[in-house]
């Protein structure tokens, strides 16, 4: 039976040739030329199912994706891709998380190609950690091969070592991002990342060096597009004073004397000092209470700062751009109250 090649697979002669011309078009970004063409195969085909519910998710339309796949799952029921294309989708939907580890359960057992097993590992891993099942999530990932082996998907690798710090083994994700990072050593997410897992065992040194490298690649010319500035400048302005005036009468009169700065990134020599690079805010200077005075410090050393392009990398799309903007103001002027993380975490502000 034809399967969709994998990504760099020789294509030969057993794939049908118009299940690859539907594939070629739709990684063009042709959904309609695609859809025509994989209207020539048996419309109840795994590889026609597979096609279609590809389509729909290029489109958005996961439900109408997670039909088609469960339908092109019932036609073969030896082939992973459908299982851990539709655990992939569930996985969106908080209220379909067991659902998807069952299907991602299943796409491991079925996975015979190496990218696909890996992604299901991960996937599997990721479900388990959501679901609170830490303990079964780091058996998943023992699955792994061993850290010193480099993985060739660079998203798939951060996603890994993301994991390894989520069930508490930074050891683990340290050893298998300094790998990553002497493989791609212009990845600034993998050089962050290392830094974190640098920061949870106490590494000060390598955290910084860590940081500091991310930062140097963040900040590079031409390290983001204008094209991807989602809000410019003066609307991520509006947007902070909006949720500004979410504040009690009092608060906001405290807040009269602070300003809120826009900038791109944390300054150079927050990083240099141990500040994470990818930081979305800072509250800098002195806490309300502190020093003796209302407002506290000398003028112009008390300041929110709002890091635009770590806010822009944190959000999915527009709204949520907004929201991380609200929600990471008033996480500041907490600290500008003397609120701790923990205390910003229980009111939902972390």
């Amino acid at each position: 039976m034809t399967r969709e090649p994998d990504e760099g697979e020789e294509v030969t002669s057993e794939v049908d040739p118009r299940v690859e011309a539907a594939w070629q078009a739709l990684e063009a970004g042709d959904v309609a030329e695609a859809r025509r063409r994989a209207a020539a195969l048996d419309a109840g085909s795994p590889e026609a199912l597979l096609l279609l519910a590809a389509c729909f998710r290029e489109e958005g339309e996961d439900a109408e994706a997670a039909a088609a796949l469960r339908r092109a799952a019932a036609a073969d029921p030896e082939w992973a891709t459908p299982e851990l294309w539709l655990a992939e989708i569930l996985a969106s939907d908080p209220q379909a998380t067991e659902e998807a580890l069952d299907h991602a359960e299943r796409a491991l057992d079925l996975a015979e190609e190496e990218g696909e097993y890996l992604s299901a590992v991960a996937l599997k891993a990721g479900l388990e950690v959501e679901l609170g099942e830490t303990e079964a999530a780091k058996e998943t990932l023992d699955d792994l091969p061993p850290p010193e082996v480099r993985l060739d998907d660079l998203e798939l690798a951060l996603e890994i070592a993301d994991l390894h710090l989520a069930v508490g083994d930074p050891e683990t994700a340290r050893a298998r991002l300094r790998v990553l990072c002497e493989a791609s050593p212009g990845s600034a997410d993998a050089w962050h990342t290392l830094g974190a897992a640098a920061e949870e065992l106490g590494d000060e040194e390598e955290q910084r060096s860590a940081w500091k490298r991310a930062w140097t690649l963040d900040a590079a010319p031409g390290a983001a597009d204008a094209e991807d500035e989602r809000l410019p400048e003066a609307e991520v302005a509006a947007v902070a004073e909006s949720a500004l005036g979410e504040l009690p009468a009092r608060a906001r009169a405290l807040l009269e004397g602070i300003p809120i700065v826009i900038a791109e990134l944390p300054a150079e020599a927050d990083v240099d000092a141990g500040f994470d690079p990818r930081a979305l805010g800072l509250f800098s200077g002195t806490a309300y209470g502190e020093g003796g005075t209302g407002l506290g410090g000398q003028p112009g050393l008390t300041q929110i700062l709002l890091f635009r392009r770590n806010l822009e990398r944190a959000a999915r799309d527009e709204e949520e751009l907004r929201e991380e903007i609200r929600t990471t103001l008033l996480h500041e002027t907490g600290h500008f109250f003397g609120l701790s993380d923990a205390a910003l975490d229980e009111l939902g502000l972390g």
